[in-house]
């Protein structure tokens, strides 16, 4: 147990870190002096550092343009008032072949949230596709605990694929220059 000294100080408190101010402040003047190829650079190196492995993997399997099955299943209701129990379980996991296909839902999410995935309309060509991803057992399992008949479970049938940024993002980390053909950094040749 970590008792506080008798000076009331933080023993925790690390004296070297910049304070909230101090980062806001640096990072204000940054964007004051970065050019656009800097600020893109900094972008993707955060979106870098937000992503795990799996997650990694999942854009692997998009960036040759396809789209995967995705499904949300929502409960009982009616319209607008039916509530979704899962969102953005896929098949993309799967193919990427990630550590936890339990989570591929919780990955999806994530990838959406920093906007390099995107969901689009269900596409009828993976009607196969669907039919085995509606049979992997979390999602049997939820289904069938949702409910049953008229009152049941609600398949809302989607695809996802890389978004814009994710594709801006893929280039930048496999190409030597920055997605934008600015080639400061390449070695003189």
């Amino acid at each position: 147990m970590l008792v506080a000294p008798p000076d009331g100080s933080n023993p925790r408190a690390d004296v070297s870190a910049p304070t909230v101010e101090e980062k806001m402040t640096a990072l204000l003047s940054r964007s004051m002096h970065d050019t656009p190829t800097e600020s893109r650079r900094t972008l993707h190196e955060v979106l870098v550092g937000e992503l795990v492995p799996d997650e990694a993997r999942i854009l692997s399997a998009l960036s040759d343009g396809s789209s995967y099955p995705l499904v949300h299943i929502a409960g009982p209701g009616v319209g607008s008032y039916q509530k979704l129990v899962l969102e953005n379980a896929s098949s993309v996991g799967r193919a990427a072949g990630v550590a936890l296909p339990d989570r591929v839902h919780l990955y999806v999410s994530h990838l959406r949230r920093l906007g390099l995935v995107e969901v689009g309309p269900e596409d009828h060509s993976l009607k196969d596709e669907y039919d085995i991803l509606l049979t992997e057992p979390n999602l049997r399992a939820l289904i069938a605990a949702t409910g049953k008949g008229p009152r049941g479970a609600r398949i809302i049938r989607r695809t996802v694929r890389m978004s814009d940024l994710g594709r801006e993002l893929w280039e930048a980390a496999r190409s030597p220059q920055d997605a934008d053909g600015d080639n400061r950094d390449a070695p003189a040749g």
